[in-house]
């Protein structure tokens, strides 16, 4: 059964890349930004903090509405004062950190704390032809977007980088 878009959603489609850090273009550490997840227990909703190279914070909650197909899926996002955020990060869940990298299309990101070694890139479009017709660059060695295991939820869940 096809999901409908719900009220304020939009669809998202993307792709998620295992990468070789080998072959990866280089990543420029000064614009990174830094995100840090809490997916809340109980739902499908993400806590998210943002902090940019200039040091300004971003603060918003999320929910990915269980799609059809891993590709492509509705969202939706509300933005957050530190106030709120600050409130919500109480909340019990699982958390994730990472930076995350423009390199082209892509962006790339380099997870902390025990998925310390995890690189993965992902490219987004407006829609599932848009996705499929990305040109995918050799660096990304395996595409995982169908893996749920590496899935941010997924992953802040195991606490540990999947076997593959």
């Amino acid at each position: 059964m096809a999901i409908k878009l719900p009220k304020y959603a939009h669809w998202v489609a993307e792709r998620r890349f295992l990468v070789d850090p080998a072959t990866m273009p280089a990543l420029d550490a000064a614009g990174a930004r830094r995100i840090e997840d809490l997916y809340i227990d109980g739902g499908r909703l993400r806590l998210r903090a943002i902090t940019h190279p200039t040091g300004e914070r971003e603060f918003k909650l999320a929910k990915k509405y269980a799609p059809d197909n891993p590709l492509i899926g509705p969202m939706t996002n509300l933005y957050l004062d530190d106030g709120e955020y600050r409130m919500l990060s109480r909340l019990p869940g699982a958390r994730i950190a990472k930076r995350r990298h423009k390199a082209g299309a892509f962006v790339v990101d380099v997870f902390e704390g025990p998925f310390e070694g995890l690189i993965t890139a992902e490219c987004e479009a407006t829609n599932r032809m848009a996705a499929m017709a990305v040109e995918i660059p050799a660096w990304c060695v395996r595409e995982v977007t169908t893996e749920l295991a590496y899935t941010g939820g997924a992953l802040a869940q195991a606490q540990t980088v999947p076997q593959s």
